[in-house]
């Protein structure tokens, strides 16, 4: 059983809401959605979509992917040939006219039992945070940078351009685009274990060190995520951002 809390804001640089989320039961896309929780048993999926700005309707291609990935999820799980199945239609959906080019990142987490398996494209990422506090990003950031920190070229000690940030892979509607990487992992769920996923307007603003400083044990899941968001908004919310945590929780007995 999982205790799982999730607040959306489209930020206030942004009119429309490019993020799409997946609270195990139905997709969110709100310019604010406000702070919510609710209690489901596996098998669950989690799932947020950052559409690209840059691209035609963004907004379009994060409610999509989430929606086809919640039904194609429900019949065969999650995996890497599922969300190539999401982009192909994607594709035959959108891969025309104004809507060509369309792009969205995807994190997503499918727990079943004790078993969570996590799966990206792009940037928006997921970590797991232990009962004891220790975090773990579990997600990959497709970017330009990290993508020549794989080659060994980077010096950690230099501060790059913003156009390293860039995105290397993403989710688009272009059938041309379909070679795109997908980082995916699965572990073993611990009692009490907590995962948290985020698109990047959360840790692009925040960081991974404020974001640790901020989560609290003792919090249950709607109240810290009520302290992310408040963090967010604080900070300026430049972009749009969504936040998912869940908890493992004990199942009551009869």
């Amino acid at each position: 059983m999982l205790e799982i809390a999730f607040t959306q804001h489209a930020g206030k640089a942004h009119a429309v809401q490019q993020d799409a989320l997946w609270t195990g039961e139905r997709c969110i896309q709100l310019s604010d959605s406000g702070t919510a929780s609710l209690v489901l048993d596996p098998p669950i999926l989690l799932a947020i979509a950052d559409g690209v700005a840059i691209s035609p309707q963004p907004q379009t291609a994060s409610r999509f992917v989430v929606e086809d990935l919640a039904k194609r999820t429900a019949e065969e799980g999650l995996s890497a040939p599922t969300v190539r199945k999401v982009h192909g239609a994607l594709c035959d959906r959108y891969a025309r006219g104004k809507t060509f080019g369309t792009s969205t990142t995807l994190v997503a987490a499918y727990i079943t039992g004790n078993t969570c398996q996590f799966m990206n494209v792009g940037d928006s990422r997921s970590y797991l945070i232990t009962a004891l506090g220790y975090w773990t990003q579990v997600s990959r950031d497709h970017t330009v940078l990290n993508d020549l920190r794989g080659t060994h070229l980077v010096d950690e000690g230099t501060k790059y351009a913003s156009m390293y940030d860039a995105l290397s892979d993403c989710l688009i509607a272009d059938d041309e685009e379909d070679q795109f990487a997908i980082h995916q992992r699965q572990l073993i769920l611990q009692p009490a274990d907590t995962l948290l996923l985020c698109s990047d307007g959360v840790h692009d603003t925040l960081g991974d060190e404020r974001l640790r400083e901020l989560y609290d044990l003792k919090l249950n899941t709607l109240a810290q995520v009520q302290v992310f968001r408040t963090a967010v908004l604080r900070a300026g919310a430049p972009d749009n951002f969504s936040i998912i945590l869940a908890r493992q929780i004990a199942s009551q007995s009869a």
